[in-house]
């Protein structure tokens, strides 16, 4: 009897130290997980912008005419994608419970120089994000593609990519690009210099 008592016993301080231990596992290893899944993500959505800007520009630069070339991306993790017409930039966005970027600041993936002007032969899109604490717990990433304008001196012209809306300005789904043409327009680059303006239409879905 005095043996069968020692072993309930034991089985009860033995599931309690289990009980015990799968608590501190989980204390200390959730944010360790939780940290792990938003890298994933973080690093899914970056390779969705490099293929964005990369569609963007392959279209700008090779398309003939109006609605000749179509593409359309699939957001790799739940958000929301939006066009900012007068910024010309593609923003994507999500929330995730770690932080990955100091809320104030801004990292740039593609290039060191983020000004409103480049060289011809430089990249035309600056991809960047920004870090955004929104409560507790809770943060912002706002991953963006802007697209700057491009001098050249030889021909003497200015370059640019200009997102226009086709559509609705958000979605969560996808996001659809199209060519929509191109013109040069006299005197409207730096310098007076005629700006050759390659138009790209976006419709998030």
């Amino acid at each position: 009897m005095r043996k069968a008592q020692t072993q309930a016993i034991s089985l009860v301080l033995i599931s309690a130290i289990v009980i015990t231990l799968v608590g501190f596992a989980y204390a200390w290893g959730k944010p360790i997980i939780d940290k792990r899944s938003t890298i994933t993500m973080f690093a899914s959505s970056i390779r969705f912008m490099e293929d964005l800007d990369r569609k963007i520009v392959d279209m700008a630069g090779t398309c003939s005419f109006e609605g000749a070339c179509e593409e359309s991306l699939d957001l790799p993790v739940p958000g929301i994608i939006r066009l900012d017409e007068s910024g010309n930039k593609i923003i994507y966005e999500y929330e995730v419970n770690q932080p990955l970027i100091d809320p104030h600041g801004e990292v740039f993936f593609n290039t060191a120089d983020n000004g409103s002007y480049a060289r011809y032969g430089e990249t035309p899109g600056v991809i960047s994000l920004k870090g955004e604490e929104v409560a507790l717990g809770s943060y912002m990433l706002k991953f963006s593609v802007r697209y700057r304008e491009l001098d050249s001196d030889e021909p003497w012209r200015g370059y640019i990519i200009q997102l226009l809306k086709s559509g609705g300005e958000s979605g969560n789904n996808k996001i659809l690009v199209s060519y929509g043409g191109s013109e040069t327009r006299s005197g409207e680059a730096r310098e007076g210099r005629d700006l050759v303006v390659s138009k790209i239409k976006v419709l998030p879905m």
